[in-house]
């Protein structure tokens, strides 16, 4: 079976009429041409529209030409029929039924493309042309994960290496991707990603292992050229309901992962949270981990040593020592917010006020910090921001009865502290 064409190898040859054909020309063409139903308009030698011969036989102006009666219809480079480049006209199949001209590089008529020829060739050829995002679609509501792979600054990579070396690249990815998961994956050629569906949910290790894997071969490859880093994402497709809310949350999840730098995974379901993890600074964020860990300590003796009633004016203070972080509140044993939100004066964007009384009992920062002593959790997005930021808690004692501080870092703090701590390293600072 072929495995490729030219979409105007399956085009219909209609004929076509000059723009300022009169209308009682038109109908001697159609009553020529008898089993055409429309025709194609011409104008200066390009194609403007479809005239229908209906729309010839009611007309009762006799003055208008066939321009003024076409109709506009959807135009369509011709390009290779492939399994990618086929997706953008599947997506229109929902709603446009109506003929659609197919035109060359140039913007010249080549012919008609019809709903029932295009899902013909979709249907005989279905095993290579349907694309992924059909499937996709298929998914809605069922307990399937969508994971997208790319590589940021590809197009430097591609300057820099070659479109050779980058095809290569994506190549390499994607072997990866179907050594770590199961399930349907495909190179998706308009973004330059490889797709997965799968019925996997995102496991921490797993992202882990294959951004190291693939790390190992690309610096085989290619060195250290640092501006090429990968992102992933993955949507849980049961919270998806149709294909306008699927297409927001891919948009939204590819630009947050986007503006981030290094090597990044977005899981985007009832609360987006982030994997990050990046080789190159492997121990660097351990190393950072273990800073915010010291430094929280310190703050919750701060409390432990000070009266009850000024724990909030204490958590003011500790923002001038420790101005990383973004907000503080304290929680009871039971899982109650015993305080408001205390936020740093210095932050300059909005920040929701979380009040007493707010149940956090089934936090995973507070079960953690209540069954372990401590937690700092992995990077998710923050109700209170609308941005990314991790969550740190702790549990203490104070007059016989428990209590756990939490504090909130946004993620563009963190990396205020990777730029700093990479700078001491490498002054030889530490």
């Amino acid at each position: 079976m072929k495995k490729s064409f030219e979409l105007g190898e399956i085009c219909i040859s209609i004929p076509t009429v000059s723009y300022d054909l009169s209308i009682k020309e038109l109908k001697q063409v159609f009553s020529e041409l008898k089993i055409y139903e429309y025709l194609t308009v011409l104008k200066e030698g390009k194609p403007i529209g479809i005239v229908f011969k209906r729309d010839v036989e009611n007309i009762t102006q006799k003055n208008l030409s066939a321009g003024e009666l076409s109709k506009v219809v959807i135009k369509i480079r011709d390009f290779s029929l492939e399994r990618e480049g086929l997706i953008g006209i599947v997506e229109l199949l929902p709603i446009i039924k109506e003929p659609m001209i197919v035109v060359d590089k140039k913007g010249n008529y080549i012919g008609v493309l019809t709903y029932d020829v295009l899902l013909h060739y979709i249907t005989k050829y279905k095993e290579y042309v349907i694309p992924l995002i059909q499937h996709v679609r298929e998914s809605f509501g069922k307990e399937q994960y969508l994971y997208v792979f790319g590589i940021k600054n590809l197009k430097g990579f591609r300057e820099k290496f070659g479109s050779e070396k980058c095809t290569g690249l994506i190549k390499i990815l994607k072997e990866d991707i179907q050594e770590t998961f199961r399930g349907e994956i495909e190179e998706i050629a308009e973004t330059s990603e490889v797709w997965v569906l799968t019925d996997e949910p995102p496991e921490k290790e797993k992202i882990k292992a294959l951004y190291e894997e693939f790390f190992k071969e690309y610096s085989v490859l290619f060195g250290d050229y640092p501006e090429a880093s990968l992102y992933g994402l993955s949507i849980s497709l049961k919270y998806v309901e149709d294909q306008d809310t699927f297409f927001k949350k891919l948009k939204e999840a590819r630009e947050r992962v986007k503006k981030i730098s290094g090597y990044i995974f977005m899981i985007q379901g009832v609360q987006p949270k982030l994997i990050l993890y990046d080789p190159r600074k492997k121990k660097l964020l351990k190393d950072i981990k273990e800073k915010i860990l010291e430094d929280f300590r310190k703050i919750v003796d701060e409390l432990i040593s000070s009266p009850k009633d000024v724990w909030e004016f204490v958590l003011y203070d500790m923002f001038k020592r420790y101005p990383y972080f973004e907000l503080f509140y304290l929680i009871s044993s039971s899982g109650l917010q015993v305080s408001n939100n205390v936020v740093n004066p210095r932050v300059n964007y909005f920040v929701a006020q979380g009040k007493k009384g707010a149940d956090r009992s089934e936090r995973a920062y507070f079960k953690e910090a209540i069954e372990k002593g401590e937690y700092i959790s992995d990077i998710y997005l923050s109700k209170a921001t609308d941005d990314f930021c991790i969550t740190v808690s702790k549990k203490f004692e104070y007059d016989g009865k428990v209590y756990v501080l939490a504090g909130d870092i946004n993620f563009k703090e963190i990396h205020k502290l990777i730029k700093e701590s990479a700078n001491l390293e490498k002054v030889g600072v530490r």
